[in-house]
């Protein structure tokens, strides 16, 4: 810095401040997909109940949004060739801040459904837009200042999302909740403005693009494939498969939507989404490791959130501060992963290293689930898994993308991100229904040892109603703890793979 040398070889013009602040712009416009996501999911039964949506019909309100992020990822490069990625992320802030608004404003399912898809397709891409910037702007040795600001919008700032969800659901009408997301997404809108670096060429309007020379044919496969897929996937929570095998064809509707985009893009002469620049051994590996790691956060999510509020009781308050502070612990472990990175000598076991302490998590916690378990004892084994990140996705993302160029690294960071939907809605999907399995068996277990010589004298209602209360916590415990001991083999079995194979390093 004594020198005078600019952190941005590129953009020389920037002074060190303003290229941190650039950073940080980047994280917060990632960040208001993320906190879309993080504060429907807290808040999602008080939403659902203000606009009298039963759970199906509900579902469709977190399905639209995934789908319509899905289709902004696969439009990000195509229309960043004409409004430029500093304008695509303008463009997808301003229509995220509208679809909030929008799904404030909803007063029954069908309105919020389609007020999240264009907050959706405003939010979805942003994620993938920030990433690329960081790409093209900055050589490799130059991004550091861009990735701390990058992890402090997208993951410090996002992890207060939880805590200050569960304060206005606890003080506040739901559509506050939205307004806010607004609130965000247009302060964010403001903050890019003044931050990120004009363009040297001219770029046209968001609403000067031929909308007609686009392959809406890909837009129609893949957006359809992706709503069929998804919604089919969150179905699973509801019905059970035997009764409804239906249920088991809908995601296979949608796989076949993609196979059918894909087969088209092969020969297509300038495809939006390039499958031949997604074969190479080291993206499909690097690309395996993303879609677990996802698949992992979307199945914890749900059951986090389902074990602290279901089983163990806990208010909207505390779980949103449990939550909040595991996702501080994560964010430090990120800002100390950023910074000594290149002391991390053997990829490899690192990354095995990562999944280990997911394992130990997930161990720790099933051996933890008791009713009356405080705070105390779970926030050590719920801190090891938010320690994990920095080596199962963040080292995985430094090594996948090594060998790309910047025109490659956009096409495979577009069909990335779409994974990334997919494999979070599978990951939910899949712990839905292990979980609406093992409470059916363990409530039923339990309740055979219940007899009438329990009770020589008769039971009152109320005594009935606690005794009922007490089972179905019981129930979901078991089959919680159930569950974190099966992901803990799992987790094993991930990390002997990610010694094994040779491809990241």
């Amino acid at each position: 810095m004594a020198s005078g040398k600019p952190l941005l070889s590129m953009h020389p013009e920037l002074s060190p401040a303003r290229v941190y602040l650039i950073g940080l712009a980047l994280g917060c416009a990632t960040g208001v997909d993320f906190w879309a996501s993080a504060m429907m999911g807290v808040a999602g039964t008080h939403i659902r109940g203000g606009v009298h949506a039963s759970p199906e019909d509900f579902l469709w309100s977190l399905t639209s949004y995934a789908a319509a992020a899905v289709v902004a990822n696969l439009m990000l490069r195509r229309l960043a060739q004409d409004i430029s990625y500093r304008g695509f992320t303008l463009a997808g802030l301003a229509i995220a801040s509208v679809g909030a608004l929008l799904c404030a404003l909803s007063r029954n399912p069908l309105e919020l459904s389609l007020a999240r898809a264009v907050q959706g397709f405003g939010a979805g891409g942003l994620f993938a837009a920030s990433r690329i910037i960081i790409q093209i702007g900055a050589a490799p040795d130059e991004r550091r200042p861009l990735f701390i600001g990058f992890n402090i919008g997208s993951m410090g700032l996002v992890a207060l999302a939880p805590w200050i969800t569960a304060q206005l659901v606890e003080s506040a009408e739901w559509q506050l909740v939205f307004v806010v997301q607004a609130g965000i997404a247009f302060l964010t809108l403001l903050f890019v403005i003044a931050t990120y670096p004009k363009r040297l060429t001219a770029t046209r309007a968001p609403w000067d693009v031929d909308v007609h020379v686009m392959d809406w044919m890909t837009v129609l496969l893949i957006g359809a494939g992706a709503l069929i897929l998804l919604h089919g996937l969150g179905d699973l929570r509801f019905y059970e498969l035997t009764s409804s095998p239906s249920v088991a064809a809908t995601p296979m509707i949608g796989v076949a939507f993609f196979v059918a985009a894909f087969a088209y893009l092969h020969r297509h002469p300038d495809p939006w989404l390039n499958p031949r620049l997604l074969l190479g051994r080291r993206f499909l590996v690097g690309l395996a490791f993303y879609a677990i790691y996802y698949f992992l956060g979307g199945l914890w999510t749900y059951v986090v959130a389902n074990m602290l509020q279901g089983g163990l009781g806990f208010t909207f308050q505390t779980t949103g501060t449990v939550l909040t502070t595991t996702g501080l612990i994560g964010f430090a472990g990120a800002m100390a992963f950023t910074y000594g990175r290149s002391l991390l000598v053997g990829t490899r076991r690192y990354i095995a290293f990562g999944y280990l302490l997911f394992a130990a998590s997930a161990w720790l916690l099933s051996q933890r689930m008791m009713l009356g378990a405080s705070i105390n004892v779970l926030l050590p084994a719920l801190a090891l898994q938010s320690l994990a990140m920095p080596f199962s996705l963040m080292l995985v993302a430094g090594l996948t993308w090594a060998e790309f160029t910047v025109e490659d690294f956009a096409h495979g960071y577009q069909f990335k991100n779409i994974v990334r939907q997919i494999a979070t809605a599978g990951g939910t999907g899949l712990a839905s229904l292990w979980l609406q399995y093992g409470e059916v068996l363990a409530r039923t277990q339990l309740i055979a040892r219940v007899t009438p010589f329990d009770f020589p004298q008769g039971i009152a209602q109320a005594e009935l109603l606690q005794l009922s209360r007490v089972i179905d916590q019981q129930a979901t415990l078991l089959s919680t703890s159930n569950l974190f001991a099966l992901l803990s083999f799992f987790c094993i079995a991930i990390a002997s793979i990610a010694i094994l194979q040779r491809a990241l390093r």
